[in-house]
C-alpha cells in the first residue's frame, strides 16, 4: 500500500507523538509498504525538504511542507500545501496524527478522492485532542469533520472513552497501543551506584507532567540517599518555574536540567531509576522506552500509567501529587534494588510482547489492509 503518514510535527522536533510516528513509519515500510511522511518544515537551513529513511523493505520518505513562523499564516500555508500534496499524489490510505487542522484537510480530500483516512488522537484530558476541539480556533468545526473519518485509533482507554463521549462512531474506534523499539543490550546497574544514585525524567516540561511534585519530593529522597541526583531531560513552558522551585529549595547541586535529548536510551543508561510523576497521560512513550530498556521505573498511579505498569510486578506506582508518597516509593526502589531489578526485567519482557514497535506496525497493518479492502483496494 501507499500510505501517507501526516503529522504537523515530526523529528527533529521532539515529543512523545513525534517519536512514536518516527518509529512506526519505517516499521510499516519494513512490512512492504511505501510510506510518505507529510509534515511541516521547521525553520532552519539544515532541514531537508525531502529525506529518505533507511528501511529493510518497502520505502519511507519524509517530505517537509512549507509553512511560516507566523502562527495563523503558518497553519493556513501548511493546510494548503498538505491539500495540494494529497491531491497531486493520492495515497491508498492516509494516517493522521491529532484531530486538528491536518485531519480536517485529509478527511475532506480523502472523501473527495476516495481513499480511506485513519485519525489518531495523541492524548486525553485537559491537554488532549478532544479538549482542544472544545476551545481551539475552528475546533468544533474540525471536530464535526473528523467524525467523518473511516477509522480512529485510540492509544488508551482514556482516549477511547473520550471519543465515545464526544459522539464518535464506536464501530470506527480501534484500540491500538503505542509501540517502541526494544534496545540491545538491556540496562545494567552501575558499580558503586549506592554512593550517589541517579534518577532521570524524560519528557515535556509541562504542568501535566507533575515535575513540581518530583522536585518537592527530592529533599525527602535525600534524607535516605544524601547524594541522590535527579536529571530532567526535556523542554517546555514550565522550565523557568521549575528552575525557580529548585533554587528556592536549595537543590541546585541535586537537580540538573539537561534540556531535550534525541537519544533517551543513552540518557537512561547512565541513570539508576526512571521517574514519571505525571498527572495526565494517554500512554507515555517515555515510560514505554524506559521499560523497554529495562531500567527500574517509578510512575504515578494514573490510569494511563496503570495500563502498562503493574505495581510490584514490572515497576512501582506512586501516589499522584504527593511528594512524600513519591519520595517513599523512590527510596523503596533503591533500598530494595534487587527487587527493582527483577521488576525491570519483567517490564522489558512486557514491552517485547505487547508494546514493541514491530507489534504496533503489525496491528496497524491489519487495520489499514481491512480498510483498503473494504474500499475495493
Amino acid at each position: 500500500m501507499r500510505i501517507a503518514l501526516v503529522s504537523r510535527r515530526y523529528p527533529p522536533l521532539i515529543g512523545g507523538a513525534e517519536k512514536v510516528l518516527s518509529y512506526l513509519a519505517p516499521a510499516l515500510a519494513d512490512l512492504g509498504h511505501e510510506v510518505a511522511v507529510l509534515t511541516a518544515r521547521p525553520p532552519g537551513p539544515d532541514v531537508p525538504g525531502v529525506e529518505p529513511v533507511p528501511t529493510r523493505a518497502g520505502s519511507c520518505t519524509v517530505r517537509r511542507l512549507a509553512t511560516s513562523r507566523l502562527r495563523f499564516v503558518g497553519t493556513w500555508r501548511y493546510m494548503n500545501n498538505l491539500r495540494e500534496r494529497l491531491e497531486a499524489d493520492p495515497p491508498d490510505l492516509a494516517y493522521v496524527s491529532m484531530l486538528k487542522h491536518d485531519a480536517y484537510v485529509a478527511v475532506e480530500v480523502g472523501r473527495r478522492l476516495g481513499f480511506p483516512v485513519v485519525l489518531r488522537p495523541e492524548g486525553a484530558g485537559a491537554t488532549g485532542d478532544l479538549s482542544w476541539q472544545s476551545w481551539g480556533n475552528f475546533g468544533r468545526k474540525i471536530g464535526e469533520r473528523t467524525k467523518q473519518a473511516d477509522a480512529i485509533v485510540a492509544i488508551s482507554k482514556a482516549v477511547e472513552d473520550e471519543l465515545r463521549d464526544a459522539g464518535y462512531d464506536r464501530s470506527k474506534i480501534h484500540r491500538l497501543p503505542n509501540g517502541v523499539p526494544v534496545p540491545e543490550p538491556s540496562w545494567r546497574r552501575r558499580d558503586g551506584w549506592r554512593d550517589a544514585p541517579r534518577a532521570a525524567f524524560v519528557g515535556r516540561l509541562a504542568p501535566e507532567k507533575g515535575l513540581d511534585t518530583l522536585i518537592e519530593a527530592w529533599p525527602i529522597v535525600r534524607r535516605s540517599f544524601p547524594a541522590a541526583h535527579l536529571t530532567i531531560y526535556g523542554e517546555g513552558p514550565e522550565g523557568p518555574t521549575l528552575g525557580a522551585g529548585v533554587g528556592k529549595l536549595g537543590l541546585g547541586d541535586a537537580i540538573t536540567f539537561a534540556g531535550p535529548t534525541v537519544d533517551p536510551t543513552a540518557a537512561l543508561r547512565d541513570a539508576d531509576l526512571f521517574v514519571l510523576p505525571s498527572r495526565e497521560e494517554g500512554m507515555s512513550v517515555a515510560l514505554l522506552e524506559a521499560m523497554a530498556l529495562g531500567i527500574p521505573v517509578v510512575a504515578s498511579s494514573i490510569p494511563g500509567n496503570r495500563r502498562v505498569v503493574s505495581d510490584f510486578k514490572d515497576g512501582r506506582l506512586a501516589p499522584v501529587d504527593d511528594p512524600e508518597g513519591l519520595a517513599r516509593v523512590v527510596v523503596e526502589q533503591w533500598t530494595e534494588f534487587d527487587r527493582a531489578f527483577h521488576m525491570s526485567r519483567a517490564a522489558r519482557k512486557k514491552v517485547e510482547g505487547s508494546y514493541s514497535v514491530s507489534t504496533m506496525a503489525r496491528q496497524h497493518d491489519g487495520l489499514f489492509r481491512s480498510l483498503a479492502s473494504a474500499r475495493g483496494g
